[in-house]
């Protein structure tokens, strides 16, 4: 009785410590696929280090590597809408149009993959600030959140969209200046065709947030808490 008794006070301090421990989460994002050859080498680097991704797909691409998008399900990644055709010009032409597009995305993927609930959308960044542009893009924002749905960002990008020829020191380094800030944190990366660098160097953005303690989850794995966390910091659903 007495040997029960102090192993239960013995045990008391070591439940508080686990369950008082801070959680921190991670989505790992890729946009602009799907491609032949990086889309594939990243699902290879995610399932051997056992840790799930979000994919906002672009829809031609999805149609024509179709295998792909199936690979990405098997796998249970994330599958969500980026754009049907990445024309800014066109999708920021109009409400209509961009809805247009969106909607065949959608019908893409769901096509392909036999689900829906695609409820997380990444907008394309346009290049073009006009003014006309901007009071497109607020209002596509306005019937995203009324029709239920969320417009995400990120809290780093890792910058492989502005050259190919960005090195691996270039990303780590980025990690160590930008990453690991936030409780919940989303990782901007991409798996078009030329983006050869993010599939060599993806290991390290995953054994970075391992060692930081992060938890690895996709977007339609993200929790109530997590949400308002993203919408305070102006990541998800940003006006």
């Amino acid at each position: 009785m007495i040997f029960l008794l102090i192993s239960i006070i013995n045990y008391i301090p070591v439940l508080a410590l686990h369950t008082d421990k801070e959680i921190k989460t991670v989505y790992l994002t890729f946009e602009d696929g799907p491609s032949a050859n990086i889309t594939n080498k990243i699902i290879n680097t995610l399932n051997e280090n056992d840790v799930k991704a979000t994919f906002f797909v672009v829809g031609d691409s999805a149609n024509i590597y179709s295998y792909i998008i199936k690979t990405l399900r098997k796998s249970n990644m994330c599958i969500m809408p980026h754009c049907n055709i990445h024309d800014y010009s066109y999708l920021y032409k109009s409400e209509e149009n961009y809805f247009n597009d969106l909607d065949k995305c959608k019908k893409t993927i769901e096509s392909i993959t036999g689900e829906g609930n695609l409820s997380f959308i990444k907008l394309l960044e346009c290049p073009n600030n006009s003014q006309n542009k901007k009071e497109v893009l607020s209002r596509i924002q306005q019937k995203i959140i009324s029709n239920g749905e969320y417009y995400i960002g990120h809290t780093i990008a890792i910058g492989d969209e502005k050259s190919k020829d960005i090195s691996s020191e270039f990303v780590n380094s980025k990690l160590r200046d930008e990453a690991g800030l936030n409780k919940v944190e989303v990782v901007l990366m991409h798996d078009c065709s030329n983006q050869t660098i993010i599939a060599e160097t993806l290991k390290d953005v995953i054994n970075y947030y391992k060692e930081k303690g992060y938890i690895f989850k996709t977007l339609n794995e993200m929790d109530s808490w997590e949400i308002n966390y993203l919408k305070e910091n102006k990541v998800l659903n940003k006006e």
